[in-house]
């Protein structure tokens, strides 16, 4: 009878110490998965960065190929617009000014020197009447030394250079310089006599035809 009352009491407890085991086994459970869902979303946040990643860098690729195919076809457009400008160009335009040699012939100056006289064509196409020699600069080089110019006995009324021409006007005008030597090749250079730019017209003259 005592036996069977202490199994009575003793009942209750194993029944809890297994609702405990059970509960703790349980618990236990929910950890492994609330770790194991944890791990996943993790490991899925670190794939989508490195999708995100790989995309952004392909993109950029692009955008950077694209930027220098965009570069390239612009520069290639300027050149061929350069080169167009370039054909376009009248022989012997310099600003609002053309002016091309004519003709070269040995003389004496005034003081029976030695010396050319170059016919320039020169054409005014600015807004207002000019002279070649307001208008122009010229200089004459043998072997990279300046001449000197000159003028021949009928002074400069004879060469025409001190002459205003009318704007669309082309009048021959000549300009004398007095040679170092008979042979050697002439360089002319012709820019205009204010500008802020650096063009200028060059010619060769072959004193030995």
């Amino acid at each position: 009878m005592e036996n069977q009352n202490q199994n009575q009491y003793q009942n209750p407890q194993d029944n809890n110490s297994a609702v405990q085991q059970a509960v703790n086994q349980a618990l236990d459970e929910q950890k492994k998965k609330k770790k194991k869902k944890r791990l996943i979303i993790l490991a899925v946040i670190v794939g989508i960065i490195i999708i995100i990643a790989i995309a952004g860098s392909a993109g950029g690729g692009s955008d950077s190929s694209s930027g220098a195919q965009t570069t390239a076809g612009a520069a290639s457009e300027a050149t061929n617009s350069v080169a167009t400008q370039e054909k376009e160009k009248t022989e012997g335009e310099i600003g609002d000014y053309i002016c091309t040699v004519k003709s070269a012939e040995k003389c004496n100056n005034w003081e029976g020197k030695n010396s050319i006289k170059i016919t320039y064509n020169f054409t005014n196409n600015s807004s207002e009447a000019q002279s070649f020699d307001v208008a122009l600069k010229d200089d004459a080089y043998q072997d990279g030394i300046g001449l000197e110019s000159s003028f021949l006995d009928g002074g400069s009324d004879e060469l025409g250079w001190d002459v205003k021409v009318k704007p669309g006007t082309t009048k021959e005008v000549s300009k004398v310089y007095i040679l170092r030597d008979d042979s050697t090749q002439i360089e002319l250079e012709i820019s205009e006599l204010i500008s802020f730019s650096d063009d200028k017209l060059t010619y060769t003259v072959d004193l030995d035809k």
